[in-house]
């Protein structure tokens, strides 16, 4: 009759710090990986020139923009028609954006956005799930939201923008989208305000 061998107890703990080592190896990598895209508003703070979101949303607003996969890949190119009103004496915006993509799909976005403090803002729109949040410094704005989009068919995304206004009145934004905490895409926009008709 065969017996079974038995490793000895150093072979046991040697397998066992290999395989700590591989685990804690991945966790600093990934650790790393997220740190790497980590910007603060406040590092903006000074920046010129400064982006009053009010102000620059106010009127018609018109915008084009590229979704890419998390490697980089174009999926989708789109066009965005605003128009935004902003009330002093609430310090409301209201704001409608009209997003129309190369494949046909469209997607109307219905902001309700107050001024919450000297740089601080929160909106509301029917598709969020809760609030979102937003922070200015110079010429750097921060909007952090939850929402389902149409396009996933109802999938809870988050989503975190970032704005910069660049001298000569044009807006860049660029926006991380994540689903269960992993970023599945990214948008690059860039806005400019119409004139009046």
């Amino acid at each position: 009759m065969a017996g079974r061998m038995r490793e000895d107890p150093e072979t046991i703990m040697a397998g066992w710090m290999r395989r700590f080592g591989r685990l804690l190896g991945l966790l600093v990598a990934v650790a790393m990986l997220a740190g790497c895209g980590d910007m603060e508003i406040d590092d903006f703070a000074g920046r010129s020139p400064p982006l009053v979101l009010e102000e620059f949303f106010a009127g018609r607003v018109e915008g084009w923009g590229i979704l890419q996969s998390r490697f980089g890949t174009l999926r989708r190119q789109f066009r965005i028609d605003a128009e935004g009103e902003w009330d002093a004496g609430t310090r409301t915006l209201r704001l409608t954006e009209t997003w129309r993509f190369d494949d046909g799909e469209e997607d109307v976005l219905d902001w309700t956005i107050r001024r919450t403090g000297p740089r601080s803002y929160e909106g509301h729109e029917p598709s969020l799930i809760g609030p979102a949040r937003g922070v200015q410094a110079g010429n750097a704005f921060r909007w952090t939201y939850r929402r389902q989009a149409p396009s996933t068919g109802g999938t809870r995304l988050s989503f975190d923008d970032w704005f910069w206004l660049q001298p000569g009145g044009v807006l860049i934004a660029r926006a991380s989208v994540r689903r269960f905490g992993l970023e599945i895409a990214t948008l690059s926009v860039f806005y400019r305000r119409r004139p009046p008709p």
